[in-house]
C-alpha cells in the first residue's frame, strides 16, 4: 500500500539532493568548496526561503551518520608521526594558534555584547580550521610537501586532537549531574579513563583475532568498521559523551592496523555523501529573519579570521625562527574556520549552551571565511609579493630555523650537478647521475627530504627555489648543471632568472608539467623535462626496442639457416639494386653494412642484414660466408673492397667472389687479392652509353631482357657437367634448341676463352659454360640436360 508520508520524504531528499547537485556544480566553477554549496541548499530549502522541507528526523539520522563516519575517518587516518617529524612546530603553532585566536575571538565577542557562554563557544569555532578544506587545496596546488605545507598539516591534527577534547568535554559538562564544576570535570575524567581502558583492552585482545577474519572479504572488512564506528558512537553517548567522539575513537583503535588505507578509501565518498546531509540540515536550520543582526557580528568576525589569524601564525613561525614568507603561507591556509566549528556549534545548542543566533552567527562567519579564503589560497603567491616588504616585522632578524637549516646541510665546497627538488623524479635523474659519477647536491624545500638524503650520505640542504637570495649560498662556480625537478612554472622562471642575477654560467634543466609550459620555458632554460611525455616516448622506445631486438633474434636464426646465397657487401645505391634483382629472382642473401645512415633502411625493408665491417672475419661469418654461393663487395672505396675480398677468399677457397673497381687501374689487385669477376662501373656504363648510341635497339633489347620486361624471358649462364648427356656433341647434335626451346648466345670454354654467337657444329666439352636465352621452364629443361 502506498504510504504518503514516506512518498513525501522520498521526494524532498530527491530534490534536496537535486538541488545539492546543481549548486555543487556552479560551486566548482566558481572554485568554492562545496560546503558552501550545501549550506546555501538548506537555506534556499528551509522555511526561511522556499519552504520545500524542514529538518526532520530522516535528515538528522543521516546527518548524524555523516558526521559520526567523519570523525571514524580523522581518527582513522590520525598522523602522529607527522606531529613527531615536525616536533615542537606542530605542537607549538597548533595549541599556541587556537589560544591565542579563541582568546582574542573570545574578547570581541563579548565587545559586540554577546554573553560569556556565548562568546566562549564563539572563540573556540573561530580558532579551528578546515581540515578538509586546507589539505585538498594542498593537493590541488602540489604544495602538501612543501614545509609551510607540513607545517599546517601538522597544525590542524594538533587541531583536530584540540578538538574532540572539547567536545568530550562539552559534552560531559552537559550532563545533568549533582556536585559542583570539579566534581562533574572528576567524573568525565573517570567515564574517560573507563572508555579508553575499555579500548585497549579491545584494540590488544579481541581486535587482532577478529580484523584478520572479516578482512577476508572486502565488503564485509567496511561493514564491520562502520558497525564499529557506529557502536562505539552510541556507547560513546551512553556514557555522557558526543556520539563523534565515540566514532573519532573508534577509527583511532584501527588506525595502527594494515587495513587502515583500504578503509579510508573506501569510506571517504560515503562520508562525504552523508556530509552532505548535515550541512544541508544546518542551512535548513538557520532563521534568516535572525541573522539580520547578526550581519555585522559576523563581517567582523569573519575579517579577524580571514586577517588575524594569518597574522598570529606569521607571529609564532617568526618567534620560532622562520621566514615571513613560510609564516604567511602557512598562515593563509588557515583562514578559515572549520567544519567542526559548526558541529561544535550544533553541540552547544543541543546542549543548551547556547541559541541559535549564535549557530547562526558562526555559520555565517564560516560560509564567509571558506568562500574567501579559497580565493586567498589560490592566489597565495600573488599576495605574498605585495605584502612581503610589510611583513618584515614578523621576521627576526637573526638567523632563521630556515637559514640555519642551509648550514646544518653538509653543503660540499664544489658539485657538478646541483638538484632542486627531492620528490621521487628528482630522486631517481640523481641516482643515476650519481652512478655516473657525477656529484650531485640536493635542495629541497621539504625538511624531511633533506634529513633522508644527508642520513643515506648524500649531500643536501634545505633550501627554497623561489629565494632570490639563495643561490648565493649554493657552490655555483664549480656547478655545470644546476637541474630543477618542480612542476611549477612560477618557482622555475623565478630560479632561472635568481641563477642569471648571480653569475651562474652553466646549463639550466627545469621540469614543466606540460607541453605549454614546456613551450614557454624553452627560450630560457637549456633542457625542459616533461615526465609524462617523456615517460610515455621512454615506454615507448623500450618496446621499440624491446620488439627490434625480437626481431634481430628471428634475423639471426634465419641467416644461420640460409645456404647457397649470395652475400652482399654494402648497401649503397648498387648494393641496394643488386639485393632487387636477386630477389625478384627469389634468390637468398644477405646484407654486410655498419653505415648508420643505410641500418634504417634494411630494417625498413626487412632485409636480412648482419652489422659490422665485412673486413673482420667474424661479422663475414655470422653472414654465412662458409655455406654461401657468391659475396658481391661494392663497397665506397676500392682500398675496402681489396680488403674484403682478401678476407672473403681467406675464409672460403670455393666461393665465387665479384668486386665493384672505381678505378680501373685497381682491376688487377681486386684479382691479385681473389676476386673471380671485377666489375668498373664507369667502363661498364661507358660501353653501354656508347652501345645506345650506335645500335639503339640492341642496347633496348637488352634492357628489357635484363630488366624483366617481357614475361619469362631471361638470360642465364648453364654450366656443362661431366655426366651430362650433351658432351662430345655438337650443338646441333645436341637438340639443345629442339628440346627446350632455349637459345645458346654464346659458349666459355674451361681457359676463359669466349665464343659469341657460336656455329652449330661447335662441340660442347665437358665445363663448358653456356650463355642462353629463354622463358624460365625453357631454361629449367635446360639446366636438366647440361647437369645431366
Amino acid at each position: 500500500m502506498h504510504d504518503p508520508i514516506a512518498g513525501n520524504i522520498f521526494g524532498q531528499t530527491a530534490l534536496l539532493l537535486l538541488a545539492a547537485a546543481v549548486f555543487g556544480a556552479i560551486a566548482l566553477r566558481l572554485r568554492q568548496p562545496l560546503v558552501v554549496a550545501f549550506v546555501a541548499v538548506g537555506i534556499l530549502a528551509g522555511p526561511s526561503v522556499l519552504g520545500w522541507t524542514t529538518s526532520d528526523k530522516s535528515i538528522q539520522l543521516l546527518a548524524e551518520l555523516g558526521l559520526s563516519l567523519l570523525l571514524f575517518v580523522v581518527g582513522l587516518k590520525l598522523d602522529v608521526g607527522l606531529i613527531r617529524s615536525m616536533g615542537l612546530v606542530s605542537l607549538a603553532t597548533g595549541i599556541g594558534q587556537v589560544a591565542l585566536t579563541g582568546v582574542i575571538a573570545f574578547l570581541i565577542a563579548l565587545g559586540l555584547g554577546l554573553g560569556t557562554v556565548s562568546a566562549l563557544y564563539t572563540g573556540i569555532a573561530l580558532s579551528f580550521s578546515s581540515t578538509i578544506i586546507v589539505v585538498k587545496m594542498l593537493s590541488d596546488k602540489r604544495e602538501t610537501d612543501s614545509l609551510h605545507g607540513r607545517i599546517a598539516i601538522g597544525l590542524l591534527i594538533v587541531q583536530d586532537i584540540l578538538v574532540v577534547l572539547a567536545m568530550v568535554v562539552l559534552s560531559g559538562l552537559g550532563q545533568e549531574g549533582s556536585g559542583g564544576i570539579g566534581l562533574r570535570i572528576l567524573q568525565i575524567a573517570l567515564r574517560g579513563v573507563a572508555l579508553f581502558a575499555a579500548l585497549a583492552v579491545f584494540m590488544y585482545f579481541i581486535l587482532p583475532r577478529v580484523i584478520g577474519f572479516v578482512a577476508r572479504t572486502p565488503e564485509l572488512l567496511v561493514l564491520s568498521a562502520i558497525a564499529w564506528a557506529i557502536a562505539l558512537a552510541s556507547l560513546a553517548s551512553a556514557m555522557g559523551f558526543s556520539k563523534e567522539v565515540g566514532a573519532f575513537l573508534a577509527g583511532v583503535t584501527l588506525a595502527s592496523t594494515e587495513y587502515r588505507e583500504v578503509l579510508a578509501a573506501r569510506l571517504v565518498s560515503l562520508r562525504d555523501f552523508l556530509l552532505l546531509f548535515f550541512f544541508v540540515d544546518l542551512g535548513i536550520r538557520l532563521d534568516l529573519g535572525t541573522l539580520g543582526s547578526q550581519v555585522w557580528a559576523a563581517m567582523l568576525l569573519s575579517a579577524f579570521v580571514l586577517i588575524g589569524k594569518p597574522l598570529i601564525m606569521l607571529a609564532i613561525l617568526g618567534a620560532m625562527g622562520y621566514r615571513r614568507r613560510t609564516g604567511f603561507l602557512s598562515g593563509l591556509y588557515i583562514a578559515q574556520i572549520s567544519e567542526f566549528s559548526l558541529i561544535l556549534a550544533a553541540l552547544g545548542l543541543l546542549l543548551g549552551h547556547i541559541g541559535e543566533d549564535i549557530v547562526g552567527l558562526i555559520t555565517l562567519v564560516g560560509l564567509v571565511t571558506i568562500a574567501v579564503s579559497a580565493y586567498l589560497i589560490t592566489a597565495s603567491e600573488a599576495l605574498y609579493d605585495r605584502l612581503a616588504p610589510y611583513l618584515k616585522v614578523f621576521e627576526r632578524k637573526a638567523l632563521s630555523r630556515e637559514r640555519l637549516a642551509y648550514s646544518e646541510g653538509h653543503l660540499p665546497e664544489k658539485a657538478e650537478v646541483i638538484m632542486f627538488g627531492l620528490g621521487r623524479y628528482g630522486s631517481s635523474i640523481a641516482r643515476h647521475l650519481s652512478h655516473q659519477g657525477r656529484p650531485v647536491l640536493g635542495v629541497d624545500f621539504d625538511p624531511q627530504a633533506v634529513a633522508n638524503w644527508n642520513n643515506s650520505g648524500r649531500p643536501a640542504v634545505f633550501g627554497d627555489a623561489e629565494d632570490p637570495e639563495f643561490p648565493a649560498a649554493l657552490p655555483l662556480s664549480s656547478a655545470r648543471w644546476v637541474v630543477s625537478s618542480i612542476r611549477d612554472r612560477d618557482i622555475n622562471v623565478s630560479l632561472m632568472h635568481s641563477l642569471r642575477s648571480h653569475g651562474f654560467t652553466g646549463s639550466i634543466a627545469v621540469t614543466a608539467q606540460t607541453e605549454g609550459e614546456a613551450g614557454d620555458l624553452r627560450p630560457s632554460a637549456d633542457v625542459v623535462f616533461v615526465p609524462f611525455s617523456d615517460a610515455a616516448s621512454q615506454a615507448a622506445d623500450i618496446l621499440s626496442s624491446v620488439d627490434a631486438e625480437e626481431r634481430r633474434k628471428q634475423m639471426d636464426r634465419e641467416i644461420e639457416a640460409v645456404a647457397d646465397h649470395f652475400i652482399i657487401c654494402g648497401y649503397g645505391r648498387m648494393g641496394q639494386q643488386i639485393v632487387q634483382d636477386l630477389s625478384r629472382e627469389g634468390l637468398p642473401c644477405v646484407v654486410v653494412e655498419w653505415n648508420p645512415e643505410q641500418l634504417p633502411k634494411l630494417i625498413r625493408e626487412n632485409v636480412p642484414h648482419v652489422v659490422g665491417k665485412a673486413t673482420e672475419d667474424a661479422v663475414l661469418q655470422a653472414a654465412g660466408i662458409a655455406r654461401a654461393r657468391c659475396l658481391v663487395s661494392v663497397t665506397a672505396t676500392d682500398e675496402e673492397n681489396v680488403f674484403i675480398v682478401l678476407t672473403a677468399r681467406g675464409l672460403s677457397r670455393h666461393l665465387y667472389i665479384v668486386a665493384r673497381s672505381i678505378r680501373h687501374d685497381n682491376e688487377d689487385k681486386l684479382r691479385r687479392a681473389g676476386a673471380d669477376r671485377v666489375i668498373s662501373p664507369y667502363i661498364l656504363g661507358g660501353h653501354r652509353m656508347a652501345l645506345a648510341a650506335m645500335r639503339p635497339r640492341v642496347i633496348e633489347f637488352l634492357e628489357v631482357v635484363e630488366h624483366g620486361e617481357v614475361p619469362d624471358v631471361d638470360l642465364f649462364n648453364l654450366v656443362v657437367g661431366g655426366a651430362s648427356t650433351l658432351v662430345g656433341k655438337s650443338i646441333r647434335e645436341s637438340g639443345l634448341r629442339a628440346q627446350t626451346g632455349a637459345l645458346v648466345l654464346a659458349v666459355r670454354r674451361w681457359g676463359g676463352e669466349l665464343f659469341a654467337n657460336p656455329e652449330p657444329d661447335m662441340t660442347i666439352e665437358e665445363g663448358d659454360e653456356l650463355i642462353v636465352m629463354g622463358t624460365r621452364p625453357q631454361i629449367d629443361a635446360a639446366e636438366r640436360l647440361t647437369t645431366g
